[in-house]
């Protein structure tokens, strides 16, 4: 989604109630992986947070929920980097709709910082009839994993789809290969070949409808010389 700088709308210049309504969730799900999302007892019709991590902001690191072929695509989200680094962020609908529904909880923006902590400040959350309700934030770090390791693949038996589920340490974050063996060693399918941050309970899924039944093998390779395989039966 096209990002666009605006100054603060003041539609959103709303002064606080007492109610805690909205709780704005900060959590970091990899090395460089955050994201927030708004999870409010009320109807919301728009948000506005400042997002500060240790190191400055950049542009290209910024990235949205919402896209234009989403089913929300009436929403607007804009993000404006600031002098000091951090980025301040404001969702509202244009066609006045809420954007969040009371009881729900919507994810509004993804983040790519290595290595950084962030927090959400300056929340203001604008409810129905342009009274503001009043927001507290939390933040939570998922524990990354200290080892990589297959752990499994499931079903096995399996057909004609298995998952494949590993954890990735941040020693071995980067190019990361997912490839598919069979029992002469030869390889007949490539799952991911690409970039990947260290986390827990990566899965990805092999669909062997056109391969005979047998056993194959998964094989991570990645930085660092990491390398792990699991065993898989296919039985048609």
């Amino acid at each position: 989604m096209k990002k666009v700088i605006v100054l603060l709308s003041s539609a959103l210049m709303l002064s606080l109630v007492t109610a805690s309504d909205a709780v704005l969730k900060l959590a970091k799900q990899s090395s460089s992986d955050f994201s927030v999302a708004l999870d409010s007892k009320k109807d919301v019709f728009g948000l506005q947070f400042d997002l500060v991590c240790d190191n400055k902001i950049t542009e290209e690191s910024v990235s949205h929920s919402f896209s234009s072929n989403d089913v929300r695509s009436n929403m607007s989200v804009y993000s404006r980097l600031r002098a000091d680094g951090s980025v301040r962020v404001i969702m509202f609908d244009l066609s006045g709709q809420p954007i969040v529904s009371s009881n729900n909880v919507e994810e509004v923006l993804n983040i790519k910082v290595k290595g950084d902590n962030c927090v959400c400040d300056n929340i203001v959350v604008a409810g129905e009839h342009g009274v503001s309700l009043q927001s507290t934030s939390t933040t939570s770090i998922t524990e990354l994993p200290q080892q990589s390791k297959i752990k499994g693949n499931y079903p096995n038996p399996f057909n004609p789809v298995t998952n494949i589920v590993f954890d990735l340490a941040e020693l071995n974050a980067g190019n990361v290969e997912i490839a598919v063996y069979d029992i002469q060693g030869r390889k007949v399918d490539v799952l991911h070949n690409g970039w990947l941050d260290a986390g827990s309970g990566y899965e990805f899924s092999w669909d062997a409808s056109t391969v005979a039944s047998g056993k194959y093998f998964a094989v991570i390779s990645a930085p660092n010389g990491f390398t792990d395989t699991v065993n898989m039966t296919l039985i048609k």
